[in-house]
Protein backbone atom coordinates (compact mmCIF):
# COMPACT_ATOMS: atom_id res chain seq x y z
CA UNK A 1 0.00 0.00 0.00
CA UNK A 2 1.33 3.50 -0.92
CA UNK A 3 2.66 5.92 1.98
CA UNK A 4 1.25 8.28 -0.38
CA UNK A 5 -1.83 10.32 1.38
CA UNK A 6 -1.62 13.51 -0.11
CA UNK A 7 -1.23 14.10 -3.87
CA UNK A 8 -0.61 17.61 -6.11
CA UNK A 9 -0.96 17.97 -9.77
CA UNK A 10 -0.74 21.03 -11.65
CA UNK A 11 -3.77 21.10 -14.18
CA UNK A 12 -3.33 24.34 -15.54
CA UNK A 13 -0.23 26.42 -14.91
CA UNK A 14 -2.28 28.60 -12.38
CA UNK A 15 -4.66 25.74 -10.98
CA UNK A 16 -3.45 22.86 -8.53
CA UNK A 17 -5.80 19.93 -7.93
CA UNK A 18 -4.42 18.49 -4.18
CA UNK A 19 -6.28 14.72 -3.79
CA UNK A 20 -6.78 12.90 -0.02
CA UNK A 21 -5.55 9.32 -1.13
CA UNK A 22 -7.16 7.09 1.30
CA UNK A 23 -9.96 5.31 -0.64
CA UNK A 24 -9.43 1.81 1.37
CA UNK A 25 -11.44 4.17 4.48
CA UNK A 26 -13.26 6.38 2.23
CA UNK A 27 -10.22 8.94 2.22
CA UNK A 28 -10.85 9.46 6.32
CA UNK A 29 -8.53 11.85 7.70
CA UNK A 30 -5.58 10.08 9.80
CA UNK A 31 -3.33 12.88 12.08
CA UNK A 32 -0.81 12.12 9.32
CA UNK A 33 -3.33 13.24 6.38
CA UNK A 34 -4.79 16.54 8.41
CA UNK A 35 -1.03 17.63 9.05
CA UNK A 36 -0.14 17.39 5.60
CA UNK A 37 -3.03 19.13 4.11
CA UNK A 38 -2.36 21.80 7.03
CA UNK A 39 1.29 22.10 5.00
CA UNK A 40 0.18 21.90 1.60
CA UNK A 41 -1.94 25.09 2.79
CA UNK A 42 0.49 27.32 4.66
CA UNK A 43 2.94 26.23 2.00
CA UNK A 44 0.29 27.72 -0.79
CA UNK A 45 0.23 31.16 0.70
CA UNK A 46 3.66 31.87 -0.71
CA UNK A 47 3.15 30.41 -4.31
CA UNK A 48 1.76 33.57 -5.55
CA UNK A 49 1.71 31.67 -8.88
CA UNK A 50 -0.87 28.95 -8.11
CA UNK A 51 -4.07 31.32 -8.57
CA UNK A 52 -6.51 28.25 -7.54
CA UNK A 53 -6.69 25.31 -6.07
CA UNK A 54 -9.03 22.42 -6.25
CA UNK A 55 -9.44 19.64 -3.16
CA UNK A 56 -10.66 16.55 -4.21
CA UNK A 57 -11.22 12.75 -3.15
CA UNK A 58 -9.64 9.70 -5.21
CA UNK A 59 -12.00 6.60 -6.04
CA UNK A 60 -15.63 7.96 -5.87
CA UNK A 61 -15.41 9.64 -2.35
CA UNK A 62 -14.76 12.91 -1.10
CA UNK A 63 -14.21 12.35 2.51
CA UNK A 64 -15.87 10.27 4.99
CA UNK A 65 -14.70 12.55 8.22
CA UNK A 66 -11.97 12.13 11.20
CA UNK A 67 -10.37 8.72 11.56
CA UNK A 68 -11.95 7.43 14.42
CA UNK A 69 -10.60 4.09 14.73
CA UNK A 70 -7.04 5.51 14.41
CA UNK A 71 -4.89 4.77 17.50
CA UNK A 72 -5.55 7.18 20.26
CA UNK A 73 -8.83 9.04 18.43
CA UNK A 74 -9.52 11.98 20.46
CA UNK A 75 -6.80 11.96 22.25
CA UNK A 76 -8.39 9.10 24.33
CA UNK A 77 -5.76 7.41 26.47
CA UNK A 78 -3.30 10.38 26.64
CA UNK A 79 -2.54 12.96 28.82
CA UNK A 80 -4.74 16.22 28.59
CA UNK A 81 -1.96 18.69 27.15
CA UNK A 82 -0.98 16.22 24.49
CA UNK A 83 -4.74 15.44 23.96
CA UNK A 84 -5.93 18.61 23.44
CA UNK A 85 -3.04 19.32 20.64
CA UNK A 86 -4.51 16.48 19.22
CA UNK A 87 -7.88 17.48 19.32
CA UNK A 88 -6.53 20.81 17.59
CA UNK A 89 -5.19 19.38 14.21
CA UNK A 90 -8.62 19.13 12.18
CA UNK A 91 -9.67 22.71 13.13
CA UNK A 92 -5.81 23.63 12.61
CA UNK A 93 -6.40 21.93 8.86
CA UNK A 94 -9.69 23.92 8.22
CA UNK A 95 -8.55 26.99 9.23
CA UNK A 96 -5.12 26.90 7.28
CA UNK A 97 -7.74 25.96 4.12
CA UNK A 98 -9.91 28.57 5.12
CA UNK A 99 -7.49 31.16 4.75
CA UNK A 100 -5.22 30.08 1.98
CA UNK A 101 -5.37 33.14 -0.65
CA UNK A 102 -5.90 31.21 -3.70
CA UNK A 103 -9.32 30.63 -4.42
CA UNK A 104 -10.61 27.32 -3.38
CA UNK A 105 -13.25 24.80 -4.95
CA UNK A 106 -14.24 21.13 -2.87
CA UNK A 107 -14.82 18.72 -5.86
CA UNK A 108 -16.74 16.46 -4.16
CA UNK A 109 -18.00 13.04 -4.96
CA UNK A 110 -19.58 10.18 -2.85
CA UNK A 111 -19.25 10.79 1.01
CA UNK A 112 -19.13 13.43 2.17
CA UNK A 113 -18.87 13.15 6.03
CA UNK A 114 -18.33 14.64 9.45
CA UNK A 115 -14.97 16.25 9.10
CA UNK A 116 -15.22 15.72 5.08
CA UNK A 117 -17.79 18.24 5.59
CA UNK A 118 -16.21 20.78 7.66
CA UNK A 119 -13.10 20.94 4.86
CA UNK A 120 -15.31 21.15 2.45
CA UNK A 121 -16.82 24.21 3.69
CA UNK A 122 -13.35 25.11 4.57
CA UNK A 123 -13.26 25.88 0.71
CA UNK A 124 -14.73 28.58 -1.48
CA UNK A 125 -16.94 26.80 -3.50
CA UNK A 126 -17.88 22.95 -3.90
CA UNK A 127 -18.90 21.15 -6.85
CA UNK A 128 -20.52 17.67 -6.44
CA UNK A 129 -21.22 15.06 -8.46
CA UNK A 130 -24.74 13.27 -8.56
CA UNK A 131 -24.14 10.54 -6.20
CA UNK A 132 -23.05 12.94 -3.48
CA UNK A 133 -24.43 13.46 0.08
CA UNK A 134 -23.66 15.14 3.35
CA UNK A 135 -23.63 14.13 6.80
CA UNK A 136 -22.92 14.89 10.18
CA UNK A 137 -23.53 12.27 12.38
CA UNK A 138 -21.02 13.00 15.38
CA UNK A 139 -24.23 13.44 17.43
CA UNK A 140 -24.97 10.29 16.99
CA UNK A 141 -21.32 8.91 17.88
CA UNK A 142 -21.23 10.55 21.18
CA UNK A 143 -19.34 13.94 20.52
CA UNK A 144 -20.10 17.63 19.99
CA UNK A 145 -19.31 19.01 16.05
CA UNK A 146 -16.50 20.99 15.89
CA UNK A 147 -13.65 22.03 13.72
CA UNK A 148 -14.93 25.21 13.25
CA UNK A 149 -17.63 24.24 10.93
CA UNK A 150 -20.97 25.19 13.08
CA UNK A 151 -20.59 29.11 12.06
CA UNK A 152 -19.65 28.35 8.69
CA UNK A 153 -22.98 26.10 8.23
CA UNK A 154 -24.79 28.48 9.80
CA UNK A 155 -23.88 31.47 7.66
CA UNK A 156 -24.73 29.49 4.53
CA UNK A 157 -27.81 27.39 5.31
CA UNK A 158 -29.81 29.26 8.59
CA UNK A 159 -30.05 28.02 11.52
CA UNK A 160 -32.86 25.61 11.23
CA UNK A 161 -31.22 23.72 8.45
CA UNK A 162 -27.97 23.69 10.39
CA UNK A 163 -30.01 21.88 13.21
CA UNK A 164 -30.97 19.38 11.25
CA UNK A 165 -27.70 18.26 9.42
CA UNK A 166 -26.33 18.67 13.17
CA UNK A 167 -28.88 17.78 15.59
CA UNK A 168 -31.46 15.51 13.57
CA UNK A 169 -28.48 13.87 11.77
CA UNK A 170 -29.99 14.72 8.23
CA UNK A 171 -28.19 13.15 5.53
CA UNK A 172 -28.58 15.63 2.47
CA UNK A 173 -28.58 14.67 -1.12
CA UNK A 174 -26.74 16.14 -4.06
CA UNK A 175 -30.84 17.72 -4.94
CA UNK A 176 -30.63 19.31 -1.76
CA UNK A 177 -27.15 20.89 -1.57
CA UNK A 178 -28.11 22.43 -4.47
CA UNK A 179 -31.52 23.53 -3.08
CA UNK A 180 -30.22 24.45 0.30
CA UNK A 181 -26.58 26.77 -1.21
CA UNK A 182 -23.98 23.80 0.41
CA UNK A 183 -23.04 23.26 -3.57
CA UNK A 184 -22.85 25.33 -6.49
CA UNK A 185 -23.39 22.86 -9.30
CA UNK A 186 -23.93 19.43 -9.91
CA UNK A 187 -21.63 17.11 -12.40
CA UNK A 188 -20.99 13.74 -13.84
CA UNK A 189 -17.54 15.03 -13.61
CA UNK A 190 -17.40 17.63 -10.62
CA UNK A 191 -12.87 17.62 -11.12
CA UNK A 192 -13.63 19.13 -14.68
CA UNK A 193 -16.65 21.58 -13.76
CA UNK A 194 -14.44 22.74 -11.12
CA UNK A 195 -11.70 23.38 -13.35
CA UNK A 196 -13.58 25.31 -16.24
CA UNK A 197 -15.38 26.70 -13.34
CA UNK A 198 -11.63 28.33 -12.35
CA UNK A 199 -10.29 29.19 -15.46
CA UNK A 200 -12.51 31.83 -15.85
CA UNK A 201 -12.06 32.71 -11.80
CA UNK A 202 -7.82 33.29 -12.64
CA UNK A 203 -8.45 35.71 -15.53
CA UNK A 204 -10.06 38.26 -13.06
CA UNK A 205 -7.57 40.27 -11.18
CA UNK A 206 -5.58 38.49 -8.68
CA UNK A 207 -5.50 41.03 -5.50
CA UNK A 208 -8.71 42.20 -5.53
CA UNK A 209 -9.95 39.06 -5.65
CA UNK A 210 -8.00 38.19 -2.49
CA UNK A 211 -9.02 41.28 -0.83
CA UNK A 212 -12.16 40.35 -1.08
CA UNK A 213 -12.18 36.90 -0.18
CA UNK A 214 -10.04 38.32 3.17
CA UNK A 215 -12.35 40.70 4.06
CA UNK A 216 -15.69 37.76 4.08
CA UNK A 217 -13.44 35.91 6.15
CA UNK A 218 -12.86 38.75 8.68
CA UNK A 219 -16.54 39.07 9.06
CA UNK A 220 -16.79 35.06 9.94
CA UNK A 221 -13.82 35.04 11.92
CA UNK A 222 -14.86 32.03 14.67
CA UNK A 223 -11.78 30.97 15.53
CA UNK A 224 -11.66 31.54 19.49
CA UNK A 225 -14.91 30.22 19.42
CA UNK A 226 -13.82 27.30 17.74
CA UNK A 227 -11.04 26.16 20.00
CA UNK A 228 -13.69 25.96 22.63
CA UNK A 229 -15.67 23.92 20.75
CA UNK A 230 -12.12 21.29 20.69
CA UNK A 231 -12.08 21.09 24.45
CA UNK A 232 -15.97 20.43 24.35
CA UNK A 233 -14.84 17.24 22.38
CA UNK A 234 -12.34 15.97 24.77
CA UNK A 235 -14.96 16.49 27.73
CA UNK A 236 -18.15 14.79 26.00
CA UNK A 237 -15.88 12.04 25.04
CA UNK A 238 -14.72 11.70 28.91
CA UNK A 239 -18.13 12.01 30.45
CA UNK A 240 -20.44 10.20 28.06
CA UNK A 241 -23.89 10.30 28.67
Amino acid sequence: MSNVFVSKELLESDILSVTIKNHNKRNALSDSIKLELEKIALELRDKTEIKAVILSGEEGNFCSGNDIKEKNAFGDGLDLEIARQKNRLGLRMCDAWTNIPQITVASIEGACIGGGVSLALACDFRFCGPESYFYVPEIELGFTYAWGTIPKLVSLVGPSKAKLMTIACKKINAKSLIDWGLCEKISDTPLNASKEFLKNIVLKPLVAQQMIKESINRLTNINQISILEQDQVLLTRKFKE
